[in-house]
Order: C-alpha cells, then structure tokens, then sequence
C-alpha cells in the first residue's frame, strides 16, 4: 500500500491545519519593519523641528548655526541639512547617515558640517538617543573663556546635567573635533563622561535619550550660565 502524503490542511505542515505569523525574513515582516522605521523617523524629524524652534526663539542660534540630530536605529540617525535655518526646518531638511556612513557618501556632502562629532557620540555612547548642538550666549561665554560653569550654583543644574565639560578647540566640523567630544562624553583618565560639553570657542553640545531631554539639558545648562554671569556683574 503507497504511503500517504500529509494534505495541505494536515497539523504542522503550515497549511490550514497550523496558520503561522510571517517571519521577520518574509516580505510582508520586512515591509512592517520598514513601515515602523518610516513612522519613527517621521517622529524623531518633528522633534527636530520643535527644538530648533525652541532655540531660535530663546536666541541660541542664530542664522543657519547649529545642528540637531537624533538616532533611528542602533546604527543610523537623522541630521539636519547643512545651511538650514533650525527654526525653519521641514521634514524635508534631515538627511540619514549611517554610523559607518563612507567617507566619500552623498550623505556626508548633504549634512550638517558637524555630522562627525554626531556620529562620533552616537558611536562611543549607545544610550544617546539624541544631540543637540548650538551657540547659547552664555554657554559660548565660557566657551571663550574656556572654563565650565559651576554645576553646585544651582540644584536643577547639577540634578539633571550631572557632569559637564569643556572640549579644548579643534576647527569646526574636523575629525580632531570628532575625537575630542567623543572623549568628553565617554570620559577618560578618571573623568566622568558628560551630558552637556562646552566647546572652546564654538558654543555647546548636549546629549540625551530623547530629542527633549537633550534640549532641556542644554537649556538648563544655558540658564547656569546665564545666572552665574549675572552673579558676576551684580558682584
């Protein structure tokens, strides 16, 4: 007697009997893979566009200064576009780079100039999910003077900053740039790594696990700064 063939209904054969979910390798799990990724990078560039309306109208940027970024996947962010004005932006003006993006990419041509002390930070630190760099006048202050505001001046500052520190000068938008404020966020040599980095001559830059958090340090970072000058001049 001829053996019988299970039907395409019978148990454990994927037909009717067994109904499975498609896999992540299928077409229709890489298309939802795709679509989650399309809706978060939709989400990350509409918080990009808040703070740099935010740091336009509280007057830390100025003109088309400044950059904002924010992570989609582990290995891939969201920048803005070079020459943009922050407080204009558009879904339109982010480009995507990947972490290895190549040195030679027209992904590195479009963004921002700074897109290397981005990468740079999103590489040496996993947890920043977000970064946020502009020219506050206060913070640019001690950014001449190349000191760091005192973060024990004021409770909101220390709580939610925890450590700050000043990046000595490199030219804007150079790998040695890149270098140095990667070094600052992870820390080195006993030094804690930071959340909020003045650097020398060139404004500030602040990290955090949202687009929101980033800012809120920056602007409390600004708001120490500000305070301490005034504590100065009032003597």
């Amino acid at each position: 007697m001829a053996k019988s063939r299970p039907g395409r209904g019978a148990a454990g054969d994927g037909g009717a009997g067994e109904r499975r979910e498609p896999g992540i390798g299928s077409g229709v799990g890489k298309a939802a893979a795709a679509a989650r990724v399309h809706a978060l990078r939709a989400a990350l560039a509409h918080d990009l566009m808040r703070a740099g309306r935010v740091l336009e109208r509280r007057g830390m940027i100025v003109a088309a200064e400044g950059d904002l970024s924010a992570r989609i996947t582990p290995d891939r962010i969201l920048i803005t576009r070079r020459g943009r004005r922050k407080g204009d932006l558009t879904p339109r003006d982010f480009v995507d780079l990947a972490l290895g993006e190549p040195l030679d990419s027209q992904g590195r041509v479009a963004a921002s100039t700074e897109h290397r002390a981005h990468l740079a930070a999103y590489t040496v630190r996993p947890d920043v999910e977000a970064v946020v760099h502009a020219h506050p006048p206060g913070l640019s202050a001690f950014a001449i003077r190349g000191e760091a505001p005192n973060l024990k001046a004021l409770d909101e500052a220390r709580d939610a900053i925890h450590a700050l520190a000043v990046v000595p000068y490199a030219p804007s938008g150079t790998e040695s740039l890149a270098k140095a404020v990667a070094a600052a966020l992870l820390g080195q040599e006993g030094t804690p790594a930071c959340d909020v980095l003045i650097l020398r001559s060139h404004g500030a830059l602040a990290v955090g696990g949202s687009v929101e958090e980033a800012l809120s340090r920056l602007e409390i970072a600004e708001h120490l700064a500000m305070t301490l000058l005034l504590a100065e001049r009032l003597g």
